[in-house]
C-alpha cells in the first residue's frame, strides 16, 4: 500500500513535465505561426484597403477600430471564462475565430468592392477581437507551463523566433504583390497571401490539440481597478513612466494609419519596397 503512494506521484510528475514540454514547443510554434500571420496578412491590410480606393479616414478607422474591439473582447473574455471547460478549450476557439476571420476580409470587399474598405475594417474588428479574447488565457497557461527562472529566456527566444519570422513574411510580401502588381493582377497576390495568413492560424490550432492543459493552482487577488492603482499602488516614477509610453504611442498612432498612403501614392514606392519597409522596422528585435 506504502508503494502505490510514490508511485502515484511519479507518474503524475512525470505527467506534469510532459504537460509543460508539450506546452514550451506550442509556445515557441504558436509564435511562428502567429508572425507568419502578422507578416503575411496584418501587415498588408492597410495596403489591401488601399488597392479598394480606401480614404484616409477609413484607413484610420481600419487602424483604430479593430484594435479599440480587441481591446474589450479581453475584458468580455475574463468575464465568459467560466463557460468553458479549461483553457484550451477557451483557445481553440479564439484561434479558429482568427484563422475564420480572413475569409470575409479577403473574399468580402472582392466581391463587393464599392463597399470594400468598409468590408475590411468588419472584418479587422472580427479578426483582431478574436485575438485578444484568447490572450487571457494564453498568457495564464503559458505562465504556468515555465517557472519562473525560465520565462525571460523563453520569451526573449520566442520573441527572436518571430522577429525572423515576420521579417521573411514581409519581405516575401512585398515581393510577391510587387509580381503580381507587374501583371495587372494585384488582388491575386493578395488572395495569396491572406490565404497564408489565415491557414497558419489553422496550423497553431493543430498544434494547440496536442498540449495538455494543467489546472489553476492559485486564485486571482480581486483586482482593485486601475484608477485606484495609480493613485496608491504606483510610485511617482512608474507614473511618469506611464505618462511617456501613452504620449510616444499616441504620437505613432495619430500618423501611422497614413504612412502606407505617403509611401504607395506620394512616393509611388513599390510594394517590395514597402514591404522591406515594413521589415526593416523588425531588424532591432533580431
Amino acid at each position: 500500500m506504502n508503494l502505490a503512494i510514490p508511485a502515484a506521484s511519479t507518474q503524475q510528475s512525470a505527467e506534469t513535465a510532459a504537460a509543460h514540454e508539450s506546452g514550451r514547443r506550442f509556445g515557441l510554434r504558436d509564435g511562428i505561426f502567429q508572425a507568419t500571420t502578422q507578416g503575411a496578412g496584418e501587415q498588408y491590410l492597410s495596403a489591401f484597403a488601399l488597392m479598394l480606393h480606401a480614404t484616409p479616414f477609413q484607413l484610420s478607422l481600419l487602424s483604430a477600430l479593430p484594435q479599440l474591439l480587441g481591446t474589450w473582447a479581453q475584458f468580455v473574455s475574463v468575464k465568459v471564462s467560466h463557460w468553458f471547460p479549461h483553457r484550451k478549450a477557451y483557445m481553440l476557439w479564439g484561434i479558429i475565430g482568427q484563422s475564420i476571420a480572413w475569409l470575409p476580409i479577403l473574399v468580402l470587399p472582392l466581391l463587393f468592392p464599392q463597399w470594400g474598405p468598409w468590408l475590411i475594417v468588419a472584418g479587422s474588428a472580427l479578426y483582431f477581437g478574436s485575438t485578444h479574447f484568447t490572450s487571457p488565457a494564453w498568457t495564464s497557461l503559458i505562465t504556468d507551463l515555465l517557472s519562473a527562472n525560465e520565462r525571460g529566456a523563453y520569451f526573449a527566444r520566442r520573441s527572436r523566433l518571430m522577429a525572423i519570422t515576420s521579417f521573411i513574411a514581409l519581405s516575401f510580401g512585398g515581393l510577391l504583390l510587387s509580381l503580381f502588381q507587374e501583371y495587372g493582377r494585384l488582388w491575386v497576390g493578395f488572395t495569396l497571401l491572406f490565404l497564408v495568413a489565415g491557414i497558419s492560424r489553422s496550423l497553431s490550432a493543430l498544434s494547440l490539440a496536442k498540449i495538455t492543459d494543467l489546472p489553476i493552482q492559485h486564485e486571482e487577488p480581486a483586482s482593485r481597478g486601475f484608477l485606484a492603482f495609480l493613485s496608491t499602488g504606483a510610485s511617482k516614477d512608474f507614473r511618469q513612466l506611464l505618462l511617456l509610453s501613452g504620449l510616444m504611442h499616441l504620437a505613432v498612432l495619430i500618423s501611422g494609419p497614413f504612412f502606407v498612403i505617403y509611401m504607395l501614392q506620394d512616393l509611388h514606392l513599390s510594394y517590395w519596397a514597402y514591404g522591406t519597409w515594413a521589415a526593416a522596422l523588425l531588424s532591432a528585435s533580431l
